[in-house]
């Protein structure tokens, strides 16, 4: 996560506090006088973690260093006896933070948010219960696992839960701290988002309408109907919290101009989002200007400096909040010029540069280990999103985004990965990027975290004036004035490859065509259209290339590039034929064929057919292997992706079923070994062959390859089933059938009997060891190693895929 709030607030090095590796790993000791709960009821496993909660985690939610007269810790914890949702919410965070140092703590936390998730749906079906901060409570840690532990983008919903039951309270109270850090979550996260605040207008500073009181003002002191929070404890006179709740509203409405400078391409919006941009960076430097001394003048070196008296320990903790919101504005001040010039077209204003030297000092002088990294995240990220290949500052920023998750609540990973790619991109094709179109392409969650591994994309050629004959043997791509946009088939819209593929290709501009019998498509991705397509009903294979206006009247797609899988039959070859034939003849001309590791049996023939079929409609190459003078204008560029075994075979229909209704794995592969690869990982590839990507490594790109696509390990079943006992916490069992049994169990399925032999016969090739070798091209295509087993698993786990 960017935990953007002001408030990364730690100790200078003459403090006596403990550092968050001693409060992390239970190296300090509890005062006296500290605060006391019993939980006479509580099962003695849980309350170490509801221990960890209560000395660490409350420290570190929204403000750091946060102990005395914490709210979480005093008014939340207590509820755990009467609210199951909270008490299993405590648990999967606390779980989850130590997991990081000890693995056994990964089980835990995974069980214990699906318990959460089930008792909070239970919470909300009572009106009374749904009302109670132990249900608001409950959702918001929800969102901080999510954030702080998970590679999903789930954290958003949980917030957007939240909202809800905001709503439902009677709206949002400034006097409520539950209120207050969803303030803080809420609006940092929205520009990470692309999207404004979840609730209107500036309710951090305003409580919500009612009969009895009056909307609050900006810098209204008069008395509220409730009395001031005072929170932190070292900000008693609410100098630091009032300026930055002040700020928030700057932070408001730069996220909702980012958002806004995404969609609106003309050029008169453009010129209006670049004066609103101007004015909120003048209402910003006016606010500066008017913040008391004590924050506006402090001295990045205030560490240093000689003092005739030594800083209390409240004094100290104030100053580094007042430090954190000095990189705060600086931050905003770069995100600000990053919407009126994102891709470097003019030089970096004097501002800008001395923005980005403020943040980088005030970095260098913030001592680590006391909690001061989530303060400073919102302006390093905005210091890296705004050079251009500076080496020097690239390692600054990033020295400084890599906190040690094993002791930090909230981590910069994910900022830090899209800072890479960002920065590889840049030193790869010299020129400045937009680092929001970036993290839309890789689908990077910014308050996560997915397992999105660097796709490189790259950047769409400018097609200038070229009509459709000049573009063949160009890459597919998106013209820069928007007057022609590729279009790409994929076949199996609906199935594990092809799904994925489509929203890489819809973020990046292409026109999607999603074939399937159903003809149905994802309502939330643009450019994207679903069409009725059926292998055994040649007629549809015309639908893709065809948009109806009516009876009459019908007018023909142009079609770049297809994504295609073999017809579901024994006999596919003539299917196949008919189908390649016709969108050549179509003027396709990049075809991207999904085929099968094993070649020599099962249903590798029949996909070995199909490929070398394909392989003779591209072009022909001279003995030289240069392509001759006069080359066939009609040739296609081809790619064959020949992957191994699916992981999501595990999650999605084949053994998900009996792994979550029988507790086992059925097959015939015996103790053979696969190297099981992820249909992510396939997808990126795909992805890449269609759009005609190139890098150093591949400079005439995937254009006429067969890719061997395997994962980095190799595991048999049984290995499977004993890692899905060891994170599901139940016994899961591998049973060891006969091909015969598989091919039954098929044909009761409803594939065809001679089919079903074949595909059953890839069991058999499995068990004699013919799958077991590593190698391939994935880790040469994507940049580094595919998703391993492990990884995929403990997704599947923490979104209860095979729970009962």
């Amino acid at each position: 996560m960017l935990a953007t709030t002001s408030h990364g607030h730690g100790m200078s090095s003459t403090s006596s506090l403990p550092t968050t590796q001693q409060l992390a790993l239970g190296k300090t000791r509890i005062p006296k006088d500290s605060f006391v709960i019993e939980f006479p009821n509580i099962d003695k496993t849980t309350m170490p973690y509801i221990h960890h909660f209560v000395g660490f985690c409350t420290r570190f939610l929204a403000y750091a260093n946060d102990d005395e007269g914490n709210p979480f810790k005093e008014e939340l914890v207590p509820f755990v006896t009467t609210s199951p949702a909270l008490l299993h919410s405590i648990i999967a965070l606390a779980a989850g933070h130590m997991s990081r140092t000890d693995k056994q703590h990964e089980v835990k936390a995974t069980k214990h948010y699906s318990m959460a998730l089930r008792e909070l749906n239970t919470a909300l079906c009572d009106n009374s219960v749904a009302k109670q901060n132990a249900t608001l409570g409950a959702c918001l840690l929800l969102c901080v696992y999510e954030i702080s532990h998970s590679d999903r983008g789930l954290w958003l919903e949980h917030l957007k839960g939240a909202r809800d039951l905001i709503l439902h309270r009677g709206g949002p109270k400034t006097s409520d701290f539950l209120t207050r850090f969803f303030a803080l979550l809420d609006v940092s996260g929205s520009l990470w988002a692309g999207q404004g605040p979840l609730l209107p207008g500036n309710y951090w500073l305003e409580d919500a309408p009612s009969l009895s009181t009056s909307p609050k003002q900006i810098g209204d002191s008069s008395s509220p109907a409730e009395p001031a929070l005072n929170w932190p404890y070292y900000d008693p006179g609410g100098v630091m919290t009032g300026e930055f709740h002040v700020f928030m509203i700057f932070m408001a409405k730069l996220s909702r101009l980012s958002s806004r400078s995404l969609v609106e391409k003309s050029v008169e919006e453009q010129i209006m989002i670049k004066q609103e941009a101007l004015g909120i960076q003048h209402e910003v430097q006016m606010w500066w200007q008017n913040c008391p001394s004590m924050l506006r003048d402090l001295s990045n070196d205030w560490r240093r400096q000689p003092r005739d008296t030594k800083l209390t320990v409240a004094e100290t903790l104030e100053a580094e909040a007042f430090s954190s919101t000095k990189a705060c504005m600086y931050g905003c001040i770069l995100f600000i010029h990053h919407i009126i010039n994102p891709v470097g077209e003019e030089p970096p204003s004097p501002e800008v540069l001395e923005a980005i030297t403020q943040v980088l000092d005030i970095a260098a002088e913030t001592p680590e280990g006391y909690g001061l990294e989530m303060g400073l995240y919102y302006g390093l990220f905005a210091a890296g999103a705004s050079i251009f290949n500076d080496w020097a500052v690239e390692d600054t920023v990033r020295k400084k985004l890599k906190a040690d998750t094993r002791i930090a609540l909230y981590h910069a990973d994910r900022a830090l990965e899209l800072l890479e790619i960002l920065w590889r991109r840049q030193h790869q094709y010299e020129r400045k990027f937009d680092w929001r179109e970036v993290q839309q392409q890789m689908g990077i969650h910014m308050l996560v975290a997915k397992d999105c591994r660097e796709l490189d994309r790259t950047p769409q050629p400018d097609f200038g004036k070229m009509d459709r004959n000049e573009l063949k043997g160009t890459d597919v791509g998106l013209k820069n004035d928007g007057t022609y946009k590729a279009t790409i088939l994929l076949l199996g819209g609906t199935g594990k490859v092809a799904r994925r593929i489509a929203p890489l290709l819809s973020v990046d501009g292409y026109n999607v065509l999603l074939a399937s019998r159903s003809g149905s498509s994802p309502a939330s991705l643009p450019n994207t259209k679903g069409v009725e397509f059926d292998w055994l009903d040649t007629n549809s294979y015309d639908n893709p290339f065809i948009t109806s206006k009516g009876d009459d009247d019908a007018k023909e797609n142009l079609v770049d590039a297809v994504f295609m899988i073999a017809p579901p039959v024994l006999d596919a070859l003539p299917l196949a034929k008919k189908f390649i034939d016709g969108v050549i003849k179509r003027g396709v001309r990049r075809i991207v064929f999904l085929s099968g590791s094993i070649q020599h049996c099962g249903d590798g023939p029949i996909l070995s057919q199909i490929s070398e079929y394909i392989k003779g409609k591209g072009r022909k190459y001279r003995d030289d292997g240069q392509i001759p003078n006069n080359p066939d204008p009609n040739a296609v560029e081809w790619t064959i992706l020949r992957p191994s075994w699916f992981m999501e075979n595990f999650s999605e229909m084949h053994h998900r079923y009996t792994i979550r209704d029988e507790n086992r794995l059925v097959s015939a592969t015996g103790r053979g070994k696969i190297p099981f690869v992820s249909a992510e990982d396939i997808a990126n590839v795909a992805y890449k062959a269609l759009i005609g990507w190139r890098s150093n490594t591949f400079e005439k790109g995937l254009v006429d390859m067969e890719l061997v696509l395997k994962g980095a390990e190799l595991w048999a079943y049984d290995d499977v089933a004993l890692l899905l006992t060891e994170l599901l916490g139940r016994k899961i069992s591998h049973v060891h059938v006969r091909e015969e049994e598989i091919v039954k169990g098929m044909v009761e399925g409803g594939v065809e009997d001679g089919l079903a032999r074949v595909l059953g016969e890839l069991d058999g090739a499995v068990r004699r060891g013919e799958e077991a070798w590593l190698g391939g091209d994935l880790e040469a295509v994507i940049g580094g190693r595919g998703r391993g087993v492990r990884g995929f698993v403990e997704e599947c786990v923490r979104g209860g895929v095979w729970d009962l």
